[in-house]
């Protein structure tokens, strides 16, 4: 449907902007020595409503919804290869299903042959195959961004220390005990990590070497992070 194929053209948008805010947060993290706060705990609601700034915790929360977006995309991309392959052996039934499904108008008569409408199938599941391939080629680097600004700030000695350190640092409202702060960081970032160890490089379409040793080293290094609280 049009409205499906605008759904999905919009998400696509909507992470190119958000793709580009975590380059700049990655800019100011690597060249500018930026610290972000763990989390916030603002001394009254007009603090919080005053000074909305980005913290790891937060950080941690768009991971995982980009986590979720790139599993969605991985998998849907993956399902309709797949039937694009085998649409000689699709059904009229199926075929007519998917067209109605993916189609971005009505391109079919009823005196169509099912190899006219396999055809118009396999096109507009190719149509949704490009924009799953253009969000999953586009969430990957953006993960990457995420998962490189953690790794620096749990390499970073100064993490729990005060705010008012060396290291600039994004920091609001009163102070928490960061112990404990940074074990209930640590806690919510596994399970993201662990769908993130496994997305299957067949299905997303591209190399994971990399992607996966950043995503390994930053895993063991929370780990070691709750440990040492």
């Amino acid at each position: 449907m049009a409205n499906e194929q605008n759904k999905r053209k919009s998400e696509l948008n909507s992470f190119r902007l958000c793709f580009s805010l975590s380059s700049y947060l990655y800019f100011l993290v690597t060249k500018k020595s930026l610290r972000l706060q763990i989390s916030d705990v603002p001394p009254d609601y007009n603090a919080a409503v005053r000074l909305q700034h980005p913290t790891l915790s937060l950080l941690g929360s768009f991971l995982t919804s980009v986590t979720t977006a790139l599993e969605r995309a991985t998998e849907e991309k993956s399902l309709l290869l797949n039937k694009i392959r085998d649409i000689n052996e699709v059904s009229r039934q199926e075929v007519d299903e998917i067209i109605n499904m993916f189609a971005r108008q009505v391109c079919m008569s009823s005196s169509d042959n099912i190899q006219k409408r396999r055809y118009i199938a396999m096109v507009e599941m190719c149509q949704v195959v490009g924009i799953r391939d253009q969000l999953v080629t586009l969430l990957l680097p953006l993960v990457e961004h995420v998962l490189n600004v953690f790794l620096i700030h749990f390499q970073d000695r100064s993490l729990v220390s005060d705010a008012n350190g060396s290291l600039k640092a994004i920091t609001y409202g009163a102070k928490s005990d960061p112990g404990q702060d940074i074990s209930s960081l640590c806690g919510n970032l596994i399970p993201t990590l662990e769908r993130l160890e496994l997305l299957s490089e067949d299905k997303v379409g591209h190399n994971l070497k990399v992607f996966r040793r950043l995503v390994t080293s930053l895993k063991e290094m929370t780990i070691q992070r709750i440990d040492c609280h």
